[in-house]
């Protein structure tokens, strides 16, 4: 299943609108917290000033004072709950907004990666090009030297049979020459013979 750039434009947009609403959320947790966090600071100060003023007015009875202290104490457990409660929600939203990025970072990637150029395949088919050109030069150079040995063959027969007619005619005049020598010494000796 390939992907266009436009899919992962349109995911990358269905995206960031899930990060700004999981933002919405993260930052009106944080402002929940904040609020709570205020009052437990009013009810601390509260229970200060409730301390200070029993001890400065030791008129009212201590069951009544233990009574709203207890009522405080239990207000207070309750915010502490719900602090806890959304302490642990932005811990899944940050987590979830991590799950989500990585998960992203590996799809961009992936898309990334398949539309490199592979300059490997591309140097392979470069280098294939070049051998397959030498080996047509080496193959045109071999049919060459084939024809230069045929033409020499042929010109090594030529010689040898010009070699051997010259031989053989060299021959036949030598036996010439020496017929007409013998010839001509058998006629000087009976011109000398007659001479004489």
């Amino acid at each position: 299943m390939s992907l266009t750039i436009q899919q992962i434009i349109t995911d990358a947009k269905k995206l960031a609108g899930r990060l700004k609403e999981r933002d919405s959320v993260a930052n009106f947790l944080l402002a929940e917290t904040h609020a709570i966090n205020k009052k437990i600071d009013a009810m601390k100060q509260f229970q200060e000033e409730v301390d200070q003023l029993n001890e400065v007015a030791k008129q009212k009875p201590h069951s009544q004072l233990i009574s709203n202290i207890q009522k405080e104490n239990r207000h207070l457990r309750e915010i502490q709950q719900e602090n806890r409660e959304l302490k642990s929600a932005l811990e899944d939203y940050q987590y979830t907004l991590e799950h989500i990025m990585t998960k992203y970072r590996e799809h961009t990637n992936k898309q990334i990666y398949k539309t490199r150029i592979d300059f490997k395949a591309l140097q392979d088919k470069r280098y294939q090009i070049i051998i397959q050109q030498q080996a047509e030069k080496i193959q045109e150079m071999a049919a060459i030297m084939e024809k230069a040995a045929l033409l020499d063959e042929n010109r090594d027969l030529k010689f040898e049979e010009i070699l051997g007619q010259l031989q053989t005619e060299n021959k036949g005049l030598r036996e010439v020459l020496h017929t007409f020598h013998k010839v001509n010494i058998n006629t000087e000796d009976k011109n000398i013979q007659t001479d004489s």
